[in-house]
């Protein structure tokens, strides 16, 4: 019996979507064009190389809760990063964890269900009696965070 070992893209966990950001519409001939409607290219805001918070929205309901907006960016640009593996993902993630410890206050972490934020807390081996539910889900925040600079290899060869 053997295993394969799966890329990142493979990875069943957080699936990745390509996402083409132009649309075309058909406009009105220009005055003096012969020919019929022209087509014509248009870019959605926000831009392709913004982080789509759908692709790791699944790592938080997981997880038993959802944190602020910049941590979910963050944490599914790294994504995107780790998916076309990136060189730049572990610095990336290392600059994110030092801010993350450092933020002020544990608001705007939402919590969904704090059963499943206790267990996540434990998979990550943070401790969390005597913790606020926001407290515990920064510490996991942070672990996350962390997580993709532990596995991306720093150079491409």
């Amino acid at each position: 019996m053997s295993f394969k070992t799966l890329s990142p893209a493979e990875k069943p966990f957080i699936t990745r979507r390509d996402v083409n950001c132009a649309t075309t519409h058909n406009t009105r001939p220009t005055r003096g064009s012969r020919g019929s409607s022209r087509k014509r290219q248009i870019y959605s805001n926000p831009p392709c190389n913004e982080p789509d918070l759908e692709e790791t929205r699944q790592v938080w309901i997981e997880a038993g809760f959802i944190p602020p907006p910049d941590c979910q960016q963050a944490v599914a640009l790294l994504h995107r990063l780790a998916m076309d593996e990136e060189p730049a993902t572990s610095l990336l993630s290392s600059v994110l964890t030092i801010t993350a410890k450092t933020e002020e206050d544990d608001r705007g972490y939402r919590i969904l269900n704090p059963a499943r934020l206790q267990g996540m807390a434990r998979d990550y081996g943070i401790e969390y009696n005597g913790r606020s539910d926001g407290e515990i889900a920064r510490a996991v925040t942070v672990a996350i965070i962390g997580e993709y600079g532990a596995r991306m290899p720093e150079e491409r060869t």
